[in-house]
């Protein structure tokens, strides 16, 4: 048994008794057909409580990390694991995963994404943007994050031909902030969104912190991206891999970030085109349905 085996056997097996009974109940009430997990926690724990409740059914993992994921999604007793990349699915058999039981299918993302067709200029009219002018957007997740604003700012001094599409998410004094700020070129500030397959579908460029959703949507929407932060850890290897893939680079300067788009959406096109080509060829639009169809080969 490995050092990593016995530390998880150890931090399980205090969790799983304060909690198993209760929850082997619940599942006894559904009487599911199978079990999927979506969560790095819920692998061997919910095997054991499948077991408890005296079910003989399939269980299957959905990993939902890019490349780095953490050990515990890993429980070589599933059924089925399912990844969205080829470096997952290393990963995941370094650490003791079956290669049988593995399949690379992609991140699952909206369905909404694999109805992208990839013209621009039309999705920048629809949405109220100039379709001469190249879209850069900018966005950091659900929540928004500290160096928005900079980023913002710097790429308006730089990028002067542009137009930008600034996602706040949640935070609402960034958005308030925002708002407020002259910006020198045509600049469209939203919170919290519901329309993200259409605001890719119209921007050229995408700034962003390395999450995996929103990196695969960005690959199908043909998005290159400039990455300006991560989660270590989880998020180390997506920067990586969009990296070696060279869809894109990663900074956290502010200065460079917009030295970066101002040469990508100025400069060479065949240095931008290179990089679209890139992110498409990652892409995997129907990677949601590619997965619900390997579980429901279980059932």
């Amino acid at each position: 048994m490995t050092s990593y085996q016995s530390l998880q056997k150890g931090m399980f097996g205090l969790f799983s008794p304060m909690v198993k009974s209760s929850v082997a109940r619940y599942i006894q009430s559904r009487q599911p057909d199978l079990c999927v997990s979506v969560h790095p926690l819920m692998n061997h724990l919910g095997l054991q409580w499948v077991a408890h409740a005296g079910l003989d059914i399939p269980f299957i993992t959905v990993v939902t990390d890019m490349v780095s994921f953490h050990p515990s999604w890993i429980c070589p007793q599933v059924d089925r694991c399912l990844v969205p990349t080829e470096e997952a699915r290393k990963r995941a058999l370094s650490f003791g995963m079956p290669p049988e039981k593995l399949a690379v299918h992609g991140q699952p993302v909206g369905l909404k994404f694999a109805r992208l067709d990839g013209n621009k200029s039309r999705w920048k009219t629809r949405i109220g943007l100039d379709p001469q002018r190249a879209a850069i957007l900018l966005i950091g997740g659900g929540e928004g994050y500290g160096q928005m604003y900079r980023i913002a700012r710097r790429l308006a001094a730089t990028v002067q031909g542009s137009q930008l599409i600034v996602v706040a998410g949640r935070n609402k004094k960034l958005k308030e902030r925002l708002e407020k700020t002259c910006w020198g070129i045509p600049t469209r500030i939203y919170g919290f969104v519901d329309n993200m397959p259409e605001l890719m579908a119209a921007a050229d460029l995408l700034v962003t912190k390395a999450g995996p959703g929103t990196i695969s949507e960005a690959f199908i929407a043909g998005l290159p991206l400039i990455l300006s932060g991560y989660i270590p850890g989880q998020e180390t290897g997506n920067v990586h891999y969009v990296r070696n893939k060279k869809a894109g680079v990663y900074s956290r300067s502010s200065k460079k970030i917009a030295r970066l788009a101002q040469e990508w959406v100025e400069g060479s096109s065949a240095v931008f085109q290179e990089l679209v080509g890139n992110a498409n060829r990652l892409a995997r639009p129907n990677a949601s349905l590619d997965i619900a169809s390997d579980i429901c080969r279980f059932l």
